[in-house]
This record gives structure tokens, C-alpha cells and sequence, in this order.
């Protein structure tokens, strides 16, 4: 009977610790404008909890797959504010966005 009770525990455990594991497949709009802004911006999320970071150059949307127990989606918009590409809930900060290479500099929404 122990046995079954404890084999029933760490069946829960098991169970409760995957859920926590959330994996979230989304799309961010991240304002670039060459080749190198898809290095910087792929670069920039090859963090812990993201899986996979793929930005379209024509679209401007970033794919993004992500452990939701790992990294927000609010941190993922700020590390590409701070690698110097605005989004929609983020703006890249006025130094950082004058210091990309000429050829990435996109036109900035107000």
C-alpha cells in the first residue's frame, strides 16, 4: 500500500510539474530593416526559456516559442528594446535606437 501511495505522489508531481511547463508559440511585430537587424534580433533572444526566435524582414513579425514558466512575454519585449528594435508594448530607448548601423535604422512611431 505504501508503495502504490508513493508511486501515486510522484505520478502527481510529475503531472503538476509538466503543467507548469507552458510552451507558448506567438508572434511579435519587431520593427527592422535589413539583414543585420535579423541578427541582432535573433541574437538578442538566444536567452534561457526561448526556444525559437525566427524574424521575418518583410513582415516584421518575430516568431517566438517560449517557456511561459522560463521568461515573460513583457521581458522578451524589453530585451528587444534594448537590443534596439521597437515593438508594440515596447520603445527602444532614444541612444540605443541612434547607435544601430545606419542601414537599420527603421522609422520610429511616435
Amino acid at each position: 500500500m505504501k508503495k502504490v501511495i508513493i508511486l501515486l505522489s510522484i505520478f502527481i508531481s510529475i503531472q503538476l510539474s509538466a503543467q507548469t511547463k507552458k510552451v507558448i508559440d506567438t508572434k511579435i511585430f519587431v520593427n527592422g530593416m535589413c539583414d543585420m537587424c535579423e541578427d541582432r534580433i535573433e541574437n538578442a533572444l538566444d536567452v534561457k526559456g526561448i526556444k525559437v526566435a525566427d524574424w521575418d524582414l518583410e513582415s516584421k513579425m518575430c516568431r517566438i516559442v517560449y517557456r511561459a514558466d522560463l521568461i515573460s512575454e513583457e521581458k522578451i519585449h524589453q530585451i528587444l528594446a534594448d537590443a534596439g528594435h521597437d515593438t508594440k508594448k515596447k520603445k527602444a530607448k532614444k541612444e540605443v535606437y541612434e547607435n544601430l548601423h545606419h542601414c537599420c535604422h527603421y522609422k520610429r512611431e511616435e
